[in-house]
């Protein structure tokens, strides 16, 4: 084992506290732990709803077959963050378990950025396949079609798996003996590789393809509203122009993407922002003077990230027919199945 490997467990990343470490359990518990993992459960619960309804409303265009997409990856996202929350609240003390908690929480917690990445980037292409459908509507039909969209949401999950390997290549996990607990701990090494390779990766990762990310989801929320704002008021006047095309289930389309890319915005951008300060502020570091202060900060910030991916389910309920219709038949023949067993077991 190299001399410049070095490992870490949770108690090292609470020493030298700046804020009080009641206030931090508190505000892990409430907010890390009990909201979280209710939002998680519900988002879950969400989007295993999502995945078949979406099918049920075919995959005749390549709307569904994003829609689809951004659902696996919300849920892949919450899945990972469930196992984060649950495994960091204070009540589950590290000294009795024989996994460190820096280990569950580097690849629950990374899997769980990497799912929330994805699931930016997809929202991105849809918002930015909606924007063209309603600024140049035939030409665009007949370029994205689903095997299109297809290919690219898969394309997204896969070159977003490269975010993962910096992690995992400057890193390994091993069992090391702690004689502080007198026990064998599995353990997570940081090698010498990660001092060169971190501040390459933070750059990228998590400052230019989030806010090119935002950048793409505003530029097409905009667009989309002035145009569709435009054609509104063109509607009557013109009839024989491409503008006519525009059918109402697109401009309902349109309208439920844009309420979908402003609620990313609103909820991702908060932990980029966090991010840049860190940049500025070297305390904020996860080994800096104030890391307390940035555990509550990011506690919050995923929180924002997971109601992103477990709220869409009412965007999508209120802003399309034909989901809202799926959705009610599923609900009616589950209080049918329900009362069935009901009867059956009396």
């Amino acid at each position: 084992m190299s001399t410049a490997n070095t490992f870490i467990t949770d108690g090292e990343l609470r020493t030298n506290p700046t804020i009080d470490p009641l206030i931090l359990d508190l505000v892990i518990l409430v907010v890390g732990c009990v909201f979280t993992v209710f939002v998680c459960l519900f988002g879950v619960a969400a989007n295993i709803v999502n995945i078949p309804l979406f099918r049920k409303l075919g995959y005749q265009d390549g709307v569904n077959v994003t829609l689809t997409a951004l659902a696996i990856s919300d849920l892949g996202s919450l899945i990972f963050e469930l196992v984060y929350s649950i495994m960091m609240t204070p009540y589950i003390l590290e000294i009795d378990l024989f996994v460190s908690k820096v280990v569950i929480g580097f690849i629950s917690g990374f899997m769980f950025e990497y799912f929330s990445r994805v699931s930016g980037v997809i929202t991105a292409y849809a918002a930015l396949e909606r924007c063209l459908c309603v600024t140049w509507p035939l030409k665009v039909k007949t370029l994205i079609t689903n095997k299109v969209s297809f290919g690219v949401n898969w394309s997204i999950f896969i070159l977003h798996s490269l975010y993962l390997f910096p992690q995992f290549y400057t890193s390994y996990f091993d069992w090391t003996y702690v004689p502080e607990r007198n026990k064998t701990v599995y353990v997570i090494y940081f090698n010498s590789r990660r001092a060169e390779v971190f501040p390459v990766t933070y750059y990228v990762t998590d400052m230019i393809l989030p806010y090119s990310t935002y950048i793409v989801l505003i530029t097409c929320c905009t667009t989309l509203f002035l145009k569709l704002k435009s054609k509104a008021m063109w509607r009557q006047q013109v009839s024989s122009s491409a503008i006519s095309h525009i059918t109402s289930k697109e401009r309902k389309s349109a309208r439920m993407f844009m309420t979908v890319s402003f609620m990313a915005v609103v909820l991702l951008l908060p932990q980029s922002l966090m991010f840049t300060a860190t940049v500025f502020i070297k305390a904020l570091a996860l080994n800096g003077s104030h890391s307390d202060l940035r555990r509550v900060f990011s506690t919050c910030t995923n929180f924002l990230k997971i109601s992103n991916s477990s709220f869409t389910i009412f965007i999508y309920y209120n802003m399309s027919s034909k989901y809202r219709l799926e959705f009610q038949k599923l609900l009616v023949k589950f209080k049918t199945n329900l009362q069935l067993k009901r009867g059956n077991d009396n």
